[in-house]
């Protein structure tokens, strides 16, 4: 019997030979039969029979005296070297050669029946503990903890020992702290839910969010979301749930109008978009009746140098210049003034909504003619019910420059289109007090961002022509004044980095509003340079961070301090007239802010528009078709809709603030309410003359 390896071997020998696992007798008589053993021995293997069977029956029992289970339950055992009696252990015995596996087998039953020599080459060889999966890993310490049979404090001492023993005596000593100290138990285990990485993948909205602030292709965000995916992350959510999630940001196919030549959206239809949107985000009871007023500002603005598609079109027109409408909502708030919602950067694209753009030139008659189709559209808005609660509009035409307000008026743009005073009028201040002024003008606002750049440009032009003290420049003046302009030019760009009145070709200047900001930020260099009057310069920089802080301002204060700059202007530059557009600043400008009541003018500013020129730019090279120019425009008017949804804007990152203007103490002074750092920003609209570059 030289192949009695394991216990397995004895037990097939009980099963198949013996017939009974309990009959130690003639289990006894079989083994006797078949190993040569003394008289002496003889004994001690009775008593090694009867042991087996004793404890062979009661592991059947405990199995419920099924085979599967048995072999599941007692796989270590089985395979486990047989524990001869002293003196006897037969010949020819290897017990690290024949280990078998058997723990892991579930079909038991088809084993072959055992001869006299017990076979076991069916059963798989024995798999490393590492390999084993983590049940399969448990049962097998399990059964390790039965043979040992030691006491928790031996385990434990044990394992301390064999982690120490194996280099990793760092882990013994937080298990021996940890065993030792079990309140620390609870710290270990939040540390360890917190460095879980989350596998929970973005909501739709969310995932186009990022999609969105990022100017994601269709491709890349596939891309994106397959790179994750091969990392085993469901980060992203499929590119079909974004489709749906898109649709939503869309009126009705029927509210959208798309021809070769643009694009356009039902006002109504937009304004209950953007209201359904915005009620999705604030906390508010639809069931309690309510009424709710949406303050918005709308407008419209010109965009030239755009890219001459080669595309089919059945009508003839130039695609090089665009003109295009656009709303921001201001705030949402109740009958009382109590406000709901608030849109935090009104002078920012996020909230600018589409109203329409056409492949067109911005002249007077498309001004004109534009804002009274639009104004039509006003007045038959009619308010939005959403369960008990009904959201009325009251919108403001404040989102355009000084050029568009002297179309809508008709006056000339070196004109006063509220008072009518003509260039020559203008540094006539006591005469001006007795003209009388179109109130109705009031209504389009100050254009505070371009409000900057004229007053830069005003300085600039007296500091030109401070050789000879003249508006008017002829003959020899021409020559001085150019030669001072090169040298203004060039010791802005050599001491600040600024380009200043910079020619580009087919699209203005460089004059912008980040340089005026920085021209007037640093009013020391800028007198220096130009030999304009510092004084002059400070107080021109308090009234443009007065009116752009978007806080209410203290009209009295306000209207005394631009009173006594205009003064001082006339005081030291007589011989030019002021141009209008910083007439109107001066003159108008209290009055200006006082029409829109508790709504402060910098909240009115034209920003938005002009920084929308840029993305109208982006995605049309970059996010379109260009299988048809309906095709293209479709898509440029969907993405303005989705870069604006209010419910997309409010999931997107937002860029940690770095332009923090800080208002001088004497602009504290005009405010009647003095905002903290974090309140005031403005955005950075590169170029007003639509020359953007696309490379963000």
């Amino acid at each position: 019997m030289d192949n009695l390896v394991n216990n397995l071997d004895l037990f097939m020998i009980l099963r198949e030979q013996v017939k009974s696992l309990s009959d130690s007798q003639k289990f006894f008589q079989f083994l006797q039969h078949k190993i040569n053993v003394t008289e002496e021995n003889s004994v001690e293997l009775q008593k090694f029979c009867t042991r087996f069977c004793s404890n062979i029956s009661a592991r059947w029992e405990r199995s419920s005296r099924t085979l599967a289970q048995f072999v599941r339950k007692n796989g270590d055992w089985l395979e486990r070297a047989i524990n001869w009696p002293e003196g006897m252990i037969p010949e020819a015995v290897n017990t690290e050669q024949e280990r078998l596996e058997i723990c892991n087998t579930e079909d038991v039953e088809n084993l072959p029946p055992s001869t006299t020599e017990a076979s076991t080459s069916t059963f798989t060889p024995r798999k490393p503990f590492e390999e084993l999966g983590s049940r399969p890993k448990r049962r097998r310490v399990d059964q390790i903890n039965q043979s040992l049979s030691l006491s928790p404090d031996e385990l434990k001492a044990t394992t301390i020992a064999s982690l120490r023993n194996t280099g990793n005596e760092d882990v013994g000593k937080i298990m021996n702290h940890l065993l030792n100290h079990p309140e620390d138990l609870e710290k270990v285990k939040e540390c360890l839910s917190t460095s879980k990485p989350k596998s929970s993948t973005y909501s739709p909205d969310k995932a186009l969010s990022l999609l969105v602030s990022l100017k994601l292709s269709k491709w890349q965000y596939i891309s994106l979301r397959e790179a994750a995916s091969e990392n085993r992350s469901d980060l992203y959510p499929s590119y079909y749930k974004i489709k749906q999630a898109k649709a939503k940001c869309y009126p009705g196919k029927e509210d959208i109008i798309i021809t070769e030549e643009g694009a356009a959206i039902k006002l109504q239809a937009l304004l209950n978009l953007t209201v359904s949107r915005l009620l999705e985000v604030i906390t508010l009871d639809l069931d309690s009746p309510t009424e709710l007023l949406l303050i918005s500002k709308w407008g419209f603005d010109g965009a030239s140098g755009q890219s001459n598609y080669k595309q089919k079109t059945e009508a003839e027109f130039d695609d090089s210049t665009i003109f295009m409408a656009s709303l921001v909502p201001i705030r949402l708030q109740q009958c009382d003034g109590t406000i709901v919602w608030e849109n935090d950067r009104p002078s920012s694209t996020f909230y600018c909504r589409p109203i329409m753009f056409k492949f067109t030139k911005e002249t007077q008659s498309t001004v004109v003619t534009i804002k009274a189709s639009i104004t039509e559209e006003i007045e038959r808005l009619q308010p939005i019910k959403f369960n008990q609660v009904e959201v009325k509009h009251q919108l403001h035409l404040t989102m355009i420059d000084g050029k568009i307000s002297s179309y809508l008026s008709d006056t000339s743009s070196a004109v006063c289109d509220i008072c009518k005073a003509k260039p020559s009028e203008m540094n006539n201040l006591e005469s001006l007090a007795q003209k009388e002024n179109n109130e109705e003008v009031f209504q389009y606002g100050m254009s505070s961002l371009h409000a900057w750049i004229r007053s830069m440009e005003c300085l600039l032009h007296i500091a030109y022509r401070l050789d000879f003290k003249k508006w008017s420049c002829r003959g020899d003046d021409k020559e001085k004044m150019s030669l001072r302009k090169s040298a203004i030019q060039q010791a802005f760009k050599k001491e600040c980095g600024l380009l200043i009145d910079v020619v580009k070709q087919g699209v203005g200047t460089t004059n912008d509003g980040n340089t005026a900001r920085r021209f007037f930020r640093d009013a020391e260099t800028t007198a220096r340079i130009t030999g304009i009057d510092k004084d002059l310069i400070e107080r021109f920089h308090v009234i443009l961070q007065t009116v752009a802080s978007g806080e209410s301002v203290d009209l009295s204060k306000f209207s005394e301090f631009c009173r006594d700059t205009a003064q001082l202007y006339v005081h030291l530059y007589p011989w030019y007239y002021m141009p209008s557009s910083i007439h109107k600043l001066l003159v108008h400008g209290s009055d200006i802010i006082k029409h829109f009541g508790a709504i402060p003018i910098g909240k009115l500013s034209e920003e938005a528009a002009e920084a929308r020129n840029k993305d109208f730019r982006k995605y049309r090279e970059s996010h379109s078709r260009k299988v048809s120019r309906t095709a293209t425009n479709e898509d440029i008017i969907h993405n303005l809709l989705l870069s604006s949804d209010p419910k997309i804007t409010s999931l997107r990152p937002r860029m940690v603030k770095q332009n923090i203007m800080v208002l001088s103490p004497k602009v504290k002074e005009l405010l009647l309410i003095f905002p903290t750092e974090s309140d005031i920003d403005f955005i950075d609209v590169d170029n007003l003359q639509d020359s953007h570059s696309d490379s963000e």
